[in-house]
């Protein structure tokens, strides 16, 4: 019998699954579209070499990790290890660079292959989501691509979180720094395991990065590249640590930080989730600048920096921390027909609803009612359509609150607008409970927050302007009839003048102000006694319209 397992280090998306991975990527692009950024998608193999020269020869990925395989044509083929090599190629072959509004954000989302050993978060084949910003050279953008990250990670709810920053400095500040690693290593050159050694010659930064040798004494002395960096490549790197500070988000500076491909420069930077108890998920994030690249594939000699997230890493740390929770699925109608007869009807209701925009189910196999509601309760349906004859007949259904139990027999016309009201209900209800307004009008309160008549609510955040005793928004109190009786002969109008019997104020001459600041035409009226202009101010302090 033949294998027909799934290879080592890959996974099924079961649907649960498959919705989780799909929310998490309708959240990131949400995020890097808002700041400019537009999708790329490209093949998911490539030419070798496409790979070979931007990753480096000297590289865990280029040496031990790449599924490379000769076509039919007998060319070497890569599986793409990694997002970055990829867009770029695409950049240059499709002159993109000619674009007038440097610089050219794309970001990517999809599968990418890498031989490992399988572990919790890490397969084989698995999930990146990453961005590339390519024109320009500007410490703001490498500050961008840092908050952009972690502005990432807290629309999916991880708040926890640190990043890492280093230099690894410019072609110049590396070359000096080789140096001085060969000088440090060749003493324990035989102690090393065989990769180490051949990194020794051809790249020895990559010796930082050995797993075999990393908890060797001689892992914990070695140079720092700091003390090797270019004159400018410090400046750069105070820069963009300067605008982090200035938009108070924190950093630590690793030495020891280094990426495992060869094509970075400058400012790298990795970032950390932490689990509640403190417990670190390891790096989920991580990037920075890479300045040589356009070039190597025979582009202008273009800037660029960009950082790649796991989503499968993610996916591990977002179920742990329990975030997918809010994020659960609720089918809108679950469709019962009652019997054989009725089936046509209800589906011909199901197809309706669909065209509508609303998500449906029917149940195929005319189950016993019973059986259908506790469909419904699984598949936590908000509304059951029951179906028999007698709703057949009368072109009629009979929906059924799921969460209330409360249950109505409508029109087939009026399913949509019946499920427009009950949502329409519950969002005033839920804007009540959170908000606490009552009054009527839907307005976000605070805590102190006043009513649209001028006054404050208490803390059944209800209005209560109108009962006997309250002040009118003139200053008067109000008789048992709510009507507002300052007029009266003698009483004082809200101008603080006094009224003639004909309980009307007379104390405008032409050109007088009344008590809202306003001056009066040539009959003498008060602005108060009639309708207001447009854009007029009211005694309580709202605008009116011509009405």
């Amino acid at each position: 019998m033949g294998n027909y397992a799934k290879p080592r280090g890959t996974r099924d998306f079961l649907p649960l699954d498959a919705g989780k991975l799909q929310i998490l990527e309708m959240i990131l692009k949400e995020v890097v579209s808002k700041a400019g950024y537009k999708q790329i998608i490209t093949p998911i193999f490539e030419h070798t070499e496409v790979f070979t020269r931007s990753a480096g020869e000297t590289s865990d990925i280029v040496n031990k990790e790449m599924y490379t395989f000769l076509d039919k044509g007998n060319r070497s083929i890569s599986l793409r290890p990694e997002g970055t090599a990829g867009v770029i190629r695409a950049f240059v072959e499709n002159k993109m660079h000619t674009d007038p509004d440097l610089p050219i954000k794309l970001f990517y989302f999809g599968p990418n292959f890498r031989y490992e050993k399988p572990q919790a978060g890490r397969f084989r084949q698995f999930y990146q989501f990453g961005v590339e910003c390519i024109g320009l050279r500007n410490p703001y953008l490498d500050a961008e691509n840092i908050i952009l990250a972690t502005e990432m990670l807290k629309q999916l709810g991880i708040q926890d979180i640190e990043i890492k920053l280093n230099s690894i400095g410019d072609t110049e500040s590396r070359e000096r720094y080789k140096e001085a690693l060969r000088d440090y290593f060749r003493p324990y050159l035989d102690t090393l395991c065989d990769d180490c050694k051949a990194r020794f010659e051809k790249n020895p930064l990559r010796i930082l990065d050995c797993k075999v040798d990393g908890h060797k004494e001689c892992m914990k002395d070695y140079p720092r590249i700091n003390d090797y960096l270019s004159v400018e490549s410090q400046a750069y790197f105070a820069q963009v640590c300067k605008v982090l500070s200035m938009y108070n988000l924190p950093y630590t500076i690793d030495p020891k930080l280094v990426r495992g491909l060869d094509y970075y420069n400058d400012v790298v930077f990795e970032v950390y989730a932490k689990a509640e108890n403190g417990t670190s998920y390891g790096a989920v994030l991580a990037g920075g600048r890479y300045d040589g690249m356009v070039d190597q594939f025979g582009g202008p000699k273009l800037p660029s920096v960009g950082f790649a997230a796991g989503a499968d890493r993610l996916l591990l740390v977002m179920e742990d921390l329990g975030l997918f929770n809010q994020f659960s699925y609720n089918l809108t109608a679950y469709i019962m027909p009652l019997e054989k007869e009725s089936f046509e009807y209800a589906f011909d209701i199901m197809l309706y609803l669909r065209s509508m925009g609303v998500d449906c189910e029917i149940d195929y196999n005319i189950r016993k009612i019973g059986s259908q509601f506790k469909t419904v309760d699984r598949k936590k349906a908000t509304f059951a359509l029951i179906i028999g004859s007698d709703e057949m007949n009368n072109g009629q259904v009979q929906i059924k609150i799921n969460e209330t139990k409360e249950q109505y027999k409508v029109n087939a016309n009026e399913i949509i607008p019946f499920m427009q009201e009950y949502y329409m209900k519950k969002q005033q209800e839920e804007h009540a409970h959170h908000h606490g307004c009552g009054c009527g009008h839907h307005h976000e309160h605070g805590e102190d927050h006043e009513c649209c008549c001028g006054h404050e609510h208490g803390e059944e955040h209800e209005c209560h302007c109108h009962e006997e005793g309250h002040e009118c928004s003139c200053g008067h109190e109000h008789g048992e009839d709510h009507e507002c009786h300052c007029h009266e002969e003698g009483h004082e109008c809200c101008c603080s003048h006094e009224h003639g019997e004909d309980h009307e104020c007379h104390c405008h001459e032409e050109g007088h102000e009344c008590s809202c600041g306003h001056e009066h035409d040539d009959d003498h009226e008060c602005c108060h006694g009639k309708g207001h202009e447009d854009g007029h101010e009211c005694c309580c302090g709202h605008h009116h319209d011509d009405k």
